[in-house]
């Protein structure tokens, strides 16, 4: 018997089907508010919420998530609630101009930069946080070098700087959406991090991917000497394996976002 043989499972699709949804009346959006495939997109969220509470990358009543579920409406999480305790029964639905249309409790206020995100360069879900390592670089005005690390480059692309602009503000709005262009993770000077994915597992990814890639340039930098960048060949393999996942690479984008770190001239490994 041959052994000559493999099979090709398909990678999960977990994107919802947003666009075959278009409820329009308060009855129609009611009925689907609290339909059982709108609960399940709604245990999702909850269960992100705990992942980003026991990580640390948000605390108090801070962070939001947000997921597309119909032509003209999402799901996002309350205001003033802790994400590691939000339940089903908090979550609530607005539609595309940030009004809220279902839901027990306020939505909050941080959705319309979600939505500024989702209209920007159409991801699916979005996530905002406060990750600790992300933060010690936007404080700073700073995003970490690329070039670094595979993962990193593939996956976070070239970090931008959205400029500063107060939470819930249509400025905050505007200013995330440009920035997405570039890459679907945003640092937001002073303030925190927004990620913006196909599903919202995999905008959960993205910010566990950017603070512990944050965490490792920080240690890196103990070190007290310059860090090393890929070669060309090598980063340029990076952006080709990013394209052909499906995620952006703008055009004329550089090959490095930057030539040095923490004082010190990066450095080159390989070709």
């Amino acid at each position: 018997m041959s052994e000559d043989w493999s099979i090709s499972p398909p990678l999960p699709d977990k994107v919802f089907p947003w666009k075959k949804y278009n409820p329009v009346t308060r009855e129609e959006v009611n009925e689907f508010f609290h339909s059982p495939e709108i609960l399940v997109i709604k245990e999702r969220m909850c269960d992100i919420g705990r992942r980003l509470w026991n990580r640390e990358y948000v605390d108090g009543n801070g962070g939001n998530i947000s997921v597309r579920v119909a032509q003209n409406l999402l799901l996002c999480s309350p205001t003033l609630c802790s994400k590691g305790f939000m339940t089903v029964e908090d979550i609530c639905m607005v539609d595309m101009d940030a009004r809220q249309k279902a839901g027990i409790r306020p939505s909050t206020s941080e959705v319309k930069t979600h939505i500024a995100m989702m209209k920007s360069v159409g991801v699916n879900a979005c996530i905002h946080a406060h990750p600790p390592h992300c933060n010690a670089f936007l404080f700073a005005g700073q995003v970490p070098p690329s070039g670094i690390n595979p993962e990193a480059d593939i996956f976070l692309g070239h970090i931008p700087l959205a400029p500063y602009g107060t939470p819930g503000s249509l400025e905050t709005a505007r200013a995330v959406a440009e920035a997405a262009k570039q890459s679907t993770v945003v640092f937001m000077e002073n303030h925190g991090v927004i990620t913006g994915a196909r599903d919202v597992e995999e905008a959960e990814w993205f910010m566990e991917n950017a603070d512990a890639y944050c965490r490792m340039v920080l240690m890196a930098g103990l070190h007290k000497a310059p860090l090393n960048q890929v070669g060309p060949e090598g980063v340029a393999d990076f952006l080709a394996i990013r394209k052909s996942i499906g995620y952006a690479v703008p055009d004329k984008q550089p090959l490095y976002n930057t030539e040095t770190y923490a004082g010190y001239k990066l450095g080159k490994s390989g070709k």
